[in-house]
């Protein structure tokens, strides 16, 4: 891959105009099913994305902000895309949504799109795409949530503390009196579900537990229905040891709690329980369900008062904005006699 790539260097390689490549990425005016074939073919393997956003930018014409999700039907993800859309709004801009399924390559093909429309800046929930910033290289961006790796450049990152989130919620089962401690997570690398693994073991370590008291169960898809049957099959097949479960994502927990209960376990006399995120429905499960809360809002004015910096000019921050999290307590580790936290 030419990472370096032109519109001369595509003219030269597939033998024919500038003005033939300029009308086939613009879909405009004729030219043969054979040279669109030969010019996309081109552009496809050297990840070749036109620069009409700093051609926009620099007519002063576009207020186009392109949002990039991993899975909009989320609560998590839709709330903070709410957020974001309102601060954004406010400030005179539209957004664009793309939704990408926790799909690698849908994800490429969602950037590229953005990319290629005039959107003066992405705010961009990363799944685990590789060449991430080739792609972004001229568009002002705003991680959230997903830090990616190795990505330099005038971009910003903004996440909750999620080790800090890891910690809590590992510490409210070791403070309930849990001494075995199963976590459920992410077997993909990001970043979010690698740092409340990290402060799931620094909660371990710090209340003296040795190297044997870390218990995890990774999954590929961090949903109900992949925790519902991991916990389901453990159940199935060994004398079940656990009397406390933190879930990284509170649809995962809650796959954990009808596991559990379907096997006759009383929640939280016998096993406690912890999620992440706080969605609405944890409150209102037939146990509720204690869970770190994420401060979405925070989160969403964050987001947009760095786009705004970039887009003034000024440079972003070269570190991560860490928003702070809170546990919510509720049935599933206290019982009835909650205590705030």
């Amino acid at each position: 891959m030419n990472d370096n790539i032109s519109i001369k260097d595509i003219s030269k390689q597939a033998g024919v105009s500038i003005a033939t490549v300029s009308r086939v990425i613009n879909k405009n005016g004729r030219y043969s099913e054979e040279t669109e074939k030969r010019v996309m073919e081109i552009i496809k393997k050297n990840n070749y994305v036109p620069n009409l956003v700093a051609k926009g930018l620099r007519t002063q014409k576009m207020k186009n902000v392109g949002i990039i999700v991993p899975d909009i039907t989320n609560e998590f993800f839709m709330k903070l895309v709410y957020e974001i859309e309102k601060n954004l709004f406010s400030e005179g801009y539209e957004t664009f949504l793309c939704n990408t399924d926790e799909d690698e390559e849908t994800e490429r093909k969602r950037v590229r799109m953005m990319a290629m429309q005039n959107v003066c800046s992405l705010v961009y929930v990363s799944g685990c795409m590789s060449n991430i910033e080739q792609m972004i290289k001229d568009i002002p961006t705003v991680f959230i949530d997903r830090i990616p790796d190795e990505t330099q450049g005038n971009y910003c990152m903004i996440s909750s503390d999620n080790i800090q989130g890891g910690f809590i919620a590992t510490k409210e089962l070791m403070d309930c009196g849990c001494k075995n401690i199963l976590l459920l997570t992410s077997r993909k690398k990001i970043s979010a579900y690698s740092e409340r693994f990290e402060g799931y073991v620094k909660a371990l370590v710090q209340g003296g537990r040795e190297a044997d008291a870390i218990h995890v169960i990774y999954l590929d898809q961090v949903n109900y229905h992949s925790a519902y049957e991991a916990m389901t099959k453990l159940l199935d097949a060994e004398d079940f040891i656990y009397d406390g479960v933190f879930a990284t994502s509170d649809w995962m927990a809650l796959g954990c709690y009808n596991a559990l209960t379907e096997h006759g376990y009383s929640i939280p006399e016998e096993v406690k329980l912890v999620g992440y995120d706080d969605i609405s429905i944890t409150q209102f499960n037939t146990v509720p369900i204690t869970t770190v809360h994420q401060q979405i809002d925070i989160m969403g004015k964050t987001v947009v008062e760095q786009l705004l910096h970039i887009l003034g000019g000024e440079s972003a921050l070269q570190e991560v904005v860490h928003v702070p999290v809170y546990l919510s307590v509720r049935e599933s580790t206290r019982g009835r006699k909650m205590q705030k936290k």
